[in-house]
């Protein structure tokens, strides 16, 4: 086996996939992968790409600043451009976990502890849950703690700022790992109250997180298929009247 490499981790995952017939995961797909094409800024960015059937995961030859800055940021904007042509009855969201660390290769793919911790953060019940309540959002990104703390909190670029993000204490067996989450278009995310104690220790900002009241913690959202086959989701009241 090569030696393991440095390199930036994404993992990118559709909201409530198990939900979608196989003609409306085809739809997602083609939507997904639009979006994730349209974000790579050159060929050279994409060291290797993974199919999750309802996501991806990948290695990049990028620093993590950049692949916060361009490429996490262009899929938003690709997200949300397909999601305000879509109407708010045919949105598509997403989760985007962002790691960096030494990865390796055989002849099955690629892997590493980092690797593990990459998609772990994606699927976070308190990530997912964050999602859930940002009924207007489009997508929730989670970064690792060390992608935090040498990247994020310098606000090297505009882009690329602390602001917005929350703390959560992610459990594992090898011992709890804070990871934090941002919801673009959210002063700070919706953080669940029924996190355990001491798991959210409060927004970038300093200013605390605290989520939605009892009325707004849960949505109700169903998938569907258009007539132009492109799938969607439609959730909450808060989508059908109005965006942020």
């Amino acid at each position: 086996m090569p030696e393991p490499t440095l390199r930036s981790l994404l993992v990118v995952d559709v909201e409530n996939s198990e939900s979608l017939t196989n003609v409306q995961t085809e739809a997602m797909r083609a939507v997904l992968y639009s979006v994730i094409g349209d974000a790579l800024p050159n060929a050279e960015a994409l060291v290797d790409r993974e199919d999750r059937g309802d996501g991806a995961m990948l290695i990049l030859g990028l620093p993590a600043l950049d692949v916060l800055d361009q490429v996490v940021g262009a899929m938003l904007a690709g997200i949300r451009a397909h999601n305000c042509a879509a109407g708010p009855m045919n949105w598509l969201r997403l989760r985007i976990a962002v790691h960096e660390g030494y990865v390796g290769r055989d002849d099955n793919g690629w892997s590493s502890d980092a690797l593990t911790a990459t998609f772990r953060m994606n699927s976070e019940g308190a990530v997912k849950q964050a999602l859930v309540r940002a009924s207007r959002a489009d997508a929730v990104v989670v970064v690792s703690n060390s992608v935090y703390t040498s990247v994020i909190r310098h606000s090297y670029r505009e882009t690329v700022t602390p602001h917005e993000y929350g703390s959560v204490t992610m459990p594992s067996t090898s011992g709890d790992q804070l990871i934090w989450v941002r919801v673009p278009g959210y002063p700070e995310p919706p953080l669940s109250r029924s996190t355990p104690a001491g798991s959210v220790t409060g927004s970038a900002n300093g200013l605390g997180t605290s989520g939605p009241g009892p009325k707004d913690a849960t949505i109700h959202a169903r998938n569907f298929i258009g007539g132009n086959a492109i799938i969607g989701t439609q959730v909450g009241g808060d989508n059908i009247n109005g965006r942020p």
